[in-house]
């Protein structure tokens, strides 16, 4: 099953979107410690913008 970050057709607005509210809601992202689901959606939103 393919996640939200592999969705080539995910446009840059989406995946802004989708990692920003995961670094909201994630409280690893929010103690500030490295978050790995936090690293791939933005490694994906920057993939869009390309």
């Amino acid at each position: 099953m393919k996640t939200t970050t592999e969705r080539p057709e995910q446009t840059g607005d989406t995946a802004y979107k989708t990692w920003i509210g995961h670094t909201h809601t994630c409280s690893t992202c929010r103690a500030g410690a490295p978050c790995p689901t936090a690293a791939k959606l933005g490694r994906a939103w920057r993939d869009t913008r390309r």
